[in-house]
């Protein structure tokens, strides 16, 4: 028997900004004294409310604004009348498609056989299925199975109602009556189907009304129904519907299929002035990445993020990290260093994350702690330098095409394209080197040398040069030559 569970996700918008006000307090940089802002009216104290503007009715709110007597389905005014500290979050169709692919995203490592239900509508139900009777012999029978997916949904931090059922109509049915178990046999869920009332099924009000009249109102009396006696008053569509949710026949569905690159989009419930204000939006997006980045093995040492708004142009902010990197935790600081002195044109309506070059992790090194902190700590300080100074302000020396000193040292930008290949190495190279050598006036200690070396005939004036390495009574090691006429020149130092 095929076997689907349907995930509700009925207040993903809630959810989302919760989140998003529960970073803010995590992650605030904000003075303590500036207190009045939009953040506070998200406080588990305070009642929210998503409306929809297209039917003027309130499609989700948190536990306080119920106590206060607001429900699902009334009316703004109403809502209002009712509580008139109501905090109102906008709803978007667009962006809760985004929050619902995000979940899928978080599943699809876990079940490959997922179907995104969402309607663009204003009534729309949000919500997933997965296919289930051909995962139990991977893990091990439906306990563990079930249990590995409902750590994932602990995970996104999303509330829910589930229901699993022979066909995805079945399960979606039992989800939106708060079912809310886990059954596997025939038996248990047919018993279970026939206690939901036809107003939760997705046959339509006159469907509805024609059963009605004929002493049909719930699910259990539509089951008993001969198959003949429905083909004689109903369409083929509502027969097709009607045989999917008795068992009888399993319509075909589009899987989901992850994306090649990252692109997520947030819809801000309101318009922010400042950068400050949008780290919390910022942290959502870059847990999504991080998320999307481990389950891939994956790292990425570039994003971009995109800054919404009514009238000026997208703002685009390209971050790039010296070291791929993969969680909040490295992502978060930079994109702080980078945008603390930025000013918006305008309050920012959404944004947008999106990273599209990826790099593997490096397996093929055993020795984790190996040079851990020369090079790891080395590069996150260069990240920090560009995202705080900008891309082209700090450079890399290295070693040029030339076995003079005086042109064997040169200057990259440690975000340049690596196009810049020098394959001329030596032992003695100093990490940089003067234009013009300057005259040699501190007690110093031979340590090495001499080298002599002759510039290229053709130059205008030839030199000949014996060069050494010279310490100072600081340790500081110093590249020194000693010119035809026997006085001393610092030539370059060594780091």
């Amino acid at each position: 028997m095929m076997l689907w569970a349907y995930i509700y996700c009925y207040q993903l918008t809630l959810d989302s900004h919760i989140k998003a006000a529960r970073n803010k307090r995590a992650h605030s940089q904000l003075p303590k004294h500036e207190t009045n802002n939009q953040y506070s009216s998200l406080a588990s104290n305070t009642p929210v409310a998503v409306y929809c503007s297209k039917t003027n009715k309130i499609t989700q709110c948190n536990d306080i604004a119920k106590k206060e007597g607001i429900e699902i389905g009334h009316g703004l005014a109403q809502a209002a009348a009712l509580c008139p500290y109501v905090h109102i979050l906008p709803f978007s169709e667009e962006a809760e498609k985004h929050m619902l692919t995000q979940l899928a995203h978080r599943l699809y490592p876990l079940a490959s056989d997922i179907v995104l239900d969402n309607h663009i509508q204003s009534d729309s139900v949000n919500g997933l299925a997965v296919r289930l009777d051909n995962l139990t012999h991977y893990y091990g029978g439906h306990t563990p199975l079930w249990k590995t997916l409902t750590q994932a949904l602990a995970e996104a931090d999303i509330r829910y109602h589930f229901a699993s059922a022979w066909t995805i109509e079945a399960a979606k049915v039992l989800a939106l009556h708060k079912f809310n178990t886990y059954l596997h046999t025939p038996d248990d869920i047919k018993k279970a189907l026939s206690s939901c009332p036809l107003s939760i099924t997705a046959l339509s009000p006159k469907v509805i009304d024609s059963l009605a009249r004929v002493g049909v109102s719930c699910v259990q009396q539509l089951l008993a129904m001969p198959v003949q006696e429905l083909g004689q008053r109903f369409d083929n569509n509502t027969i097709m519907y009607l045989t999917a949710l008795r068992g009888e026949t399993f319509p075909r569905v589009t899987l989901f299929r992850p994306l090649e690159h990252f692109d997520n989009f947030t819809l801000l419930p309101f318009d922010i002035e400042n950068t400050q204000h949008l780290t919390p939006f910022v942290t959502q997006q870059f847990e999504h990445l991080s998320h999307y980045l481990r389950a891939r093995n994956l790292y990425t040492s570039s994003i971009n993020v995109r800054i919404h708004f009514r009238e000026a142009p997208i703002m685009d902010i390209n971050i790039r990290s010296a070291l791929p990197q993969s969680s909040v935790q490295s992502w978060l600081p930079l994109f702080n260093l980078k945008t603390e002195n930025l000013e918006l044109p305008e309050p920012a309506t959404a944004i947008a994350l999106t990273c599209q070059q990826f790099e593997e992790m490096d397996t093929q090194n055993g020795d984790f702690f190996s040079d851990r902190f020369n090079d790891i700590a080395q590069k996150q300080l260069i990240g920090r330098l560009n995202a705080k100074l900008g891309d082209n302000s700090t450079f890399q020396p290295l070693a040029a095409d030339s076995h003079q000193f005086e042109y064997m040292t040169v200057t990259e930008s440690s975000a340049g394209d690596g196009t810049g290949n020098y394959a001329y190495s030596s032992d003695i190279t100093p990490t940089f080197t003067f234009d013009v050598p300057k005259p040699l006036i501190q007690a110093t200690q031979i340590c090495f040398g001499p080298v002599r070396l002759h510039s290229e005939w053709w130059h205008d004036s030839p030199t000949k040069r014996d060069y050494f390495i010279a310490q100072t009574e600081q340790c500081v090691r110093l590249l020194v030559f000693k010119d035809e006429e026997s006085r001393w020149w610092v030539q370059g130092l060594f780091c």
